[in-house]
C-alpha cells in the first residue's frame, strides 16, 4: 500500500503526517494492494481531508470538511472505510450466493452412512 500526502495552504508537519499515516493504514486491512492519495487543505476556518483510493477492484473516495484538521482526517478515514467494507461485504456476498455452506455439507456427507444402516 503507498500513500502520497499533499497539503494546499498548509505545511505538512511530521506530526500531521504520521496521524494521517496511521489512519489511513488501517485501511490496509480491508483491502489488499491500495494506492491512496491523501490531499489536505485549508480554507479560511475550514480543514478539509480528500483521499482517494484505487485499487484492482475500484476507485473510492472520502472528503470530509471539519474546524479541525484531525477530525477532518478520521471523518474521510470512516467514510472510505464503510465503502471498502460495504463492498468487500458485497463481493463475498456475489462470491458465496450459490455455493452451499461448510456447515450443511458436513451433515449431507454423514446422512448417507446412517440411512443405509452401514455401521463406519
Amino acid at each position: 500500500m503507498t500513500i502520497e500526502l499533499t497539503g494546499r495552504h498548509i505545511e505538512l508537519t511530521p506530526r500531521i503526517r504520521s496521524y494521517a499515516e496511521e489512519k489511513i493504514g488501517k485501511l490496509g486491512r480491508l483491502v489488499e494492494n491500495l494506492d491512496i492519495h491523501v490531499t489536505l487543505a485549508q480554507e479560511k476556518h475550514r480543514q478539509t481531508c480528500n483521499i482517494v483510493a484505487r485499487g484492482k477492484k475500484g476507485t473510492w473516495t472520502g472528503e470530509v470538511t471539519e474546524d479541525d484538521l484531525f477530525a477532518a482526517i478520521n471523518g474521510a478515514v470512516d467514510v472510505l472505510a464503510r465503502q471498502l467494507r460495504k463492498d468487500k461485504t458485497s463481493r463475498l456476498a456475489d462470491r458465496r450466493e450459490g455455493a452451499p455452506s461448510i456447515r450443511f455439507l458436513g451433515e449431507e456427507a454423514a446422512a448417507p452412512a446412517t440411512e443405509t444402516g452401514e455401521e463406519p
